[in-house]
């Protein structure tokens, strides 16, 4: 016969069937019905129930793979997908290379050198500008009225002995070695909890009208089991925080998470590894199936940190959903997952968990599911009406634009690469990618193809991600860096490289600036994800090391970043017709900026910290947790010096001070003319 029919299991229907041309197949008609069966064990479920047109590039490639090496030789099989290098030649990645008409636009080879003010650049009508902030990085009091320890405050070895949650049982804590600066700490930062009526009275003297910040998930619910109790004092202060702020005309925009993960739902040793996969323990993000280690299955709606996840999420809604219309549920989860395994600087970097080839994608997968079971959530209330139709809900992912570094096919393939691994590995399971037949939810092909590991979406979780869509597109971008294919010589998808030459650079290491690359990056949002989605700019900032605050008013560089990224934004709304409807600056004001303790400032208000002594912060004698062996090893020595680190004090922390920098100054301007 000419033609053969296989019946597979789908996913549309519970049995369908295909007919397979022999001449699409390269093969003679006699092993055809022996290849087609092997296939269904070759490629995935996904693969194997693709009928026709309604095949991915990565089902329509795994396809032609398998039966490309029926008449193989060991050899010449060897590069197979997915794998490193599967895709086109010199594309990984890609079934064919994009062609020079594929360059990303606006700008193509020449890029604007200078900003020019011109009268009249409005803004349309209703358009959010406001500032940022997140829990971990300026509350403090950290031990303060029942709040649990966060895993930032294991990692960065505060003294966390007592309180819920902790997995220290004797001070000193151990500092994590992954720790960028040791010694800095969240313990007291901006001392926002004690200060914050100052500080909203401030906003509002400064024309803020919205307020982006974080709840910090460990002082609710102290342990992040929600049946341990809930923290009734943390449930009043963030009622007054957002009191004050109405009363005040600030408009507030709560993220539910922003990194600090309860430890209470993570499981860890100093000196010797859990198992993962195992449910006797608590795995954080990580959890998976027992006994699936070798290749881990997420555990999804399972997971015990999705179900917590999920009623912290109704707890908060149902506490300030009357007073707050926008909420985001999580931050930058590449950021939290990503960077949070081999030693990439963000926590928890703590064994069984450190394989930076696994874990971030396992953690990934059990964010995303949460993330859309809290919009479950979100949309059950707005159809009881406990939420109006006006409420909206979304998630900020982040990325930095990746320009091809020139017009060849494999650079632009390894810049669509670079955007695809890092905001469309949550965007398009999350938002869908736009397609004829309308949003198709699940990892992009390129990851799939390329990756050593990659979890796969079940039918039940495919469908709450359909059914869950957000009505926003959270959005933060900092800088730009040009991308270009094969800079190690392997060949493989990971052999791309970025650079930043001729790009202005920041004092954190991996911000430079470039206000057309934002322009390129919303336009390619835009374009993948549908141009009927609203886009807000949730984060966007600049990074100094003044030590003053004569010093940091004078911050040229900041105030020429915001410049140009809001004209670039301008053009993008007015010039490409992409609906970009808020921006918010990151941050209010200086503060703990994560592993790098407070030696770079990202805020528009210069913090006087008044940096002393914390006795409850590491010091030379604290032992230092050694990530990527899972053991103690040594001591932080002179790099913990109070003298040698910033460190707020916590005796006087209520007396420090805000001081304005230029770049608020011309902010203010801007918010009150929307120009």
């Amino acid at each position: 016969s000419a033609r053969v029919v296989v019946a597979f299991p789908g996913r549309h229907c519970p049995a369908h069937s295909f007919e397979m041309p022999t001449s699409s197949l390269g093969i003679r008609p006699i092993p055809v019905l022996i290849a087609a069966l092997a296939v269904t064990t070759f490629v995935s479920p996904s693969v194997a129930d693709c009928v026709g047109d309604g095949c991915s590039e990565v089902e329509e490639l795994q396809l032609l793979q398998f039966t490309s090496r029926q008449d193989a030789t060991p050899e010449s099989s060897s590069q197979g997908c997915p794998g490193p290098s599967c895709g086109a030649p010199g594309c990984p990645g890609f079934i064919k290379c994009p062609t020079e008409d594929d360059f990303p636009m606006p700008f193509k080879g020449s890029y604007p050198t200078s900003y020019t003010y011109r009268e009249g650049m409005h803004f349309p009508k209703g358009f959010k500008w406001g500032l940022g902030t997140a829990s971990y990085q300026i509350e403090g009091a950290y031990n303060e009225d029942g709040r649990g320890v966060s895993i930032w405050d294991t990692f960065s070895g505060a003294n966390t002995v007592g309180m819920p949650g902790s997995v220290c049982e004797q001070a000193p804590c151990p500092v994590s070695s992954v720790m960028g600066i040791k010694g800095a700490t969240g313990n007291v930062a901006n001392d926002f909890y004690h200060k914050y009526k100052q500080d909203i009275a401030m906003m509002a003297s400064m024309g803020v009208q919205s307020y982006r910040f974080s709840v910090a998930w460990p002082r609710v619910v102290p342990t992040g089991v929600m049946s341990d109790g809930i923290n009734q004092k943390a449930i009043a202060f963030y009622h007054d925080v957002i009191d004050e702020l109405i009363a005040h005309g600030v408009e507030p925009i709560i993220t539910m998470y922003h990194w600090d993960l309860p430890q209470g739902l993570m499981d860890m040793s100093w000196n010797s590894s859990i198992p993962a996969c195992d449910s006797k323990y608590k795995q954080g993000w990580y959890e998976c199936a027992d006994g699936s280690v070798d290749s881990p299955q997420p555990s999804g709606m399972d997971a015990l940190v999705v179900k917590e996840f999920t009623k912290y999420a109704e707890l908060l809604l149902k506490e300030y959903g009357s007073k707050v219309k926008y909420w985001a549920t999580f931050n930058e989860a590449w950021t939290f997952t990503f960077l949070a395994s081999g030693g990439r600087g963000k926590a928890p970097n703590v064994q069984p968990w450190y394989d930076a080839d696994v874990w971030p994608y396992v953690a990934g997968h059990n964010v995303i599911i949460a993330h859309a079971k809290a919009v479950s959530v979100f949309r059950q209330m707005q159809a009881a009406g406990q939420l109006s139709q006006g409420h909206k809900i979304l998630i900020t992912n982040n990325q930095d634009w990746r320009e091809p570094l020139t017009t060849s096919p494999s650079d632009i393939a390894a810049a669509e690469y670079a955007l695809e691994g890092q905001l469309a590995w949550y965007c398009d399971p999350i938002y869908g990618v736009k397609t004829e037949a309308g949003y198709e939810h699940d990892y992009p092909a390129s990851m799939k193809m390329t990756l050593p590991y990659m979890p796969n979406f079940t039918m039940q979780e495919k469908q709450l991600l359909e059914a869950n869509r957000p009505d926003v597109f959270g959005l933060n971008h900092y800088g730009t860096g040009w991308q270009s294919f094969n800079c190690t010589g392997t060949g493989s998808a990971s052999s791309s490289c970025t650079t930043e030459d001729g790009l202005p650079m920041a004092v954190s290491s991996w911000l430079f600036q470039a206000p057309w690359g934002f322009r390129k990056l919303l336009n390619w949002i835009a374009k993948r994800y549908g141009r009927d989605l609203p886009i807000w700019g949730t984060e966007s900032g600049w990074s100094d090391n003044t030590i003053s605050a004569l010093q940091a008013k004078y911050d040229t560089g900041r105030l020429m970043y915001y410049f140009g990224y809001i004209m670039e934004m301008w053009n993008a709304i007015h010039v490409d017709g992409v609906k970009m409807e808020a921006f918010m600056a990151w941050s209010l004001m200086d503060n703990y900026e994560w592993e790098r303790g407070y030696a770079e400032r990202f805020g528009v208000l210069y913090n006087e910290f008044q940096y002393g002594a914390d006795p409850n912060s590491p010091s030379p004698e604290t032992p230092v947790y050694v990530a990527d062996q899972g053991v103690i090893n040594g001591t932080c020595g002179s790099a913990c010096d109070d003298a040698n680190v910033g460190k707020p004090a916590p005796v006087g922390a209520y007396n420090q001070t805000r001081h304005a920098k230029n770049s608020i100054l011309w902010l203010q301007w801007v918010w009150e003319s929307n120009t």
